[in-house]
């Protein structure tokens, strides 16, 4: 019997680790764009038959694509993670989607932006309180 080294256990439980990692980004991925999609007018349609569920997973994953149907598009965007389901929209709800995407986007921009300026702010007063210590300067000079 071979022994198994420790070096070989820290691989496997940091492939697991970064598996289960990504597994939870694509399951938050889904619903909050399954959120929008929603509140878009998409409606959701749960793979509950096995037809279903085999034809939701030879769907990609977590994209929205455009289809021709009688005349009409329709957007589709398949969900095997977080609802399980396909979200079918049309023309109206694709636009309303886009309009919420790209409002979230610059709410997103705006706290990064004001995030930024407080650290900026922050380091501002750190260096401010270094100066006014005199750091750099022999300790004796500062009492």
């Amino acid at each position: 019997m071979t022994a198994v080294r420790p070096s070989r256990i820290l691989a496997v439980l940091a492939a697991a680790i970064v598996l289960a990692g990504c597994a939870t980004m694509r399951r938050r991925e889904a619903r909050d764009a399954g959120d929008l999609l929603a509140t878009a007018g998409f409606d959701a349609k749960p793979a509950d038959t096995p037809e279903r569920i085999e034809q939701l997973r030879a769907m990609p994953p977590l994209k929205l694509l455009s289809q021709s149907k009688n005349g009409h598009v329709v957007y589709r965007y398949a969900d095997p993670y977080s609802c399980n389901c396909l979200y079918v929209g049309d023309q109206q709800a694709y636009e309303q989607y886009v309009r919420l995407a790209w409002a979230k986007y610059e709410r997103r921009a705006r706290s990064k932006q004001i995030t930024d300026k407080h650290l900026e702010a922050e380091e501002t007063e750190e260096n401010a309180a270094e100066l006014q210590w005199g750091f750099g300067e022999p300790w004796e000079n500062s009492y």
